[in-house]
């Protein structure tokens, strides 16, 4: 509504100018010699409007001189209203934007549900991967707690369609839902989560959907939506501190792997042409080579860690490794 009144008001001003410009050719054409056309005059009607003039053209006559002083004492009123509309406009949308309440565009992006110190680490971990990639946080916060161009924030219910429309989730590639801790039960936690999942799988049933599940013995619910990785948080917690129970150094081992802030990390590729067919432990060895260590192969739905030395890489395969970096694949 606002934009519309001034554009209308835009179009009345640049009409108020071009009126008084014909006016101004008329009276100061005969005698002026500076104005040869039509063009000139309304030249001189913007110039003189918004500054004060370059000199190039000036009025002549009595009446010209009238129309000059008009438009200098109008325009600059005007331009300073339609600038400071503009900027308003500009700072109504980056408040509504920082506050949840605007549309987001993007395509291809991740859609992350719930603010925590989860979704916190889970941002920082993206965008230590990949500085420009596009996430969209959904939750009830008051404002976004990013600046960043590339994390926008949506203020709203996750399940509720509109918000998740708003969210461009048509269009997003991944979504994760993190349970939210502020309810009283494990129970409530997961039904929320579910009823999430089915929302987005309604909207979009090619994303590829996460979900943290509190209570391992709702995980098939989760199958039923179709969730396409579910993972059980507590159960993850407790085995890795069993681990570091009985084995020291384990917890400072997966640390660095499920970390891209420093040292090695956990990786995955599509086995390139030229391993197809070869046995697993001769791509090892050329791996190797690149300071790269190959520990399974994901195969139809199925990961085998540390398979035997005479498997064969299929096409499809997805090589899981560890590495300093991403292993760029040779042309």
């Amino acid at each position: 509504m606002k934009n519309a009144k001034l554009y209308k008001s835009l179009i009345i001003v640049i009409i108020f100018i071009l009126s008084l410009s014909i006016i101004f050719y008329v009276v100061e054409t005969e005698n002026n010699s500076k104005i040869n056309n039509l063009g000139d005059a309304i030249w001189w009607g913007f110039v003189t409007s918004t500054t004060v003039g370059y000199g190039d053209i000036f009025p002549i006559t009595y009446l010209g001189r009238i129309i000059a002083i008009i438009l200098m004492l109008i325009g600059i009123g005007i331009f300073g209203f339609i600038t400071a509309s503009f900027a308003s406009i500009f700072v109504e949308k980056n408040f509504k934007k920082g506050m949840g309440l605007m549309d987001v565009n993007f395509k291809n992006h991740i859609v992350i549900i719930g603010w925590n110190y989860r979704s916190k680490s889970i941002i920082k971990e993206l965008i230590n991967e990949n500085k420009d990639i596009n996430i969209v946080l959904i939750d009830n916060i008051d404002q976004n707690p990013y600046t960043k161009k590339n994390i926008s924030y949506i203020k709203g219910n996750p399940w509720n369609d509109n918000v998740l429309k708003r969210a461009n989730i048509s269009y997003a590639k991944t979504a994760i839902v993190l349970a939210d801790r502020k309810l009283d039960s494990l129970e409530m936690m997961d039904a929320k989560s579910v009823f999430t999942c089915l929302a987005i799988e309604k909207t979009n049933n090619n994303i590829y959907l996460i979900s943290e599940v509190v209570n391992p013995e709702n995980s098939n619910h989760f199958l039923r939506v179709n969730v396409n990785d579910i993972i059980v948080s507590n159960q993850i917690e407790s085995k890795v501190l069993v681990r570091s129970i009985l084995y020291k150094t384990v917890n400072k081992a997966i640390k660095e792997l499920i970390t891209n802030s420093y040292g090695s990390e956990l990786y995955e590729m599509l086995a390139p042409k030229y391993y197809i067919n070869k046995k697993y432990i001769d791509v090892s060895l050329e791996l190797l080579k690149k300071n790269i260590t190959l520990i399974g192969i994901y195969r139809k739905g199925q990961t085998n860690l540390n398979p035997e030395k005479s498997t064969i890489i299929k096409d499809k395969d997805i090589l899981i490794y560890i590495s300093k970096e991403k292993y760029q694949k040779s042309k």
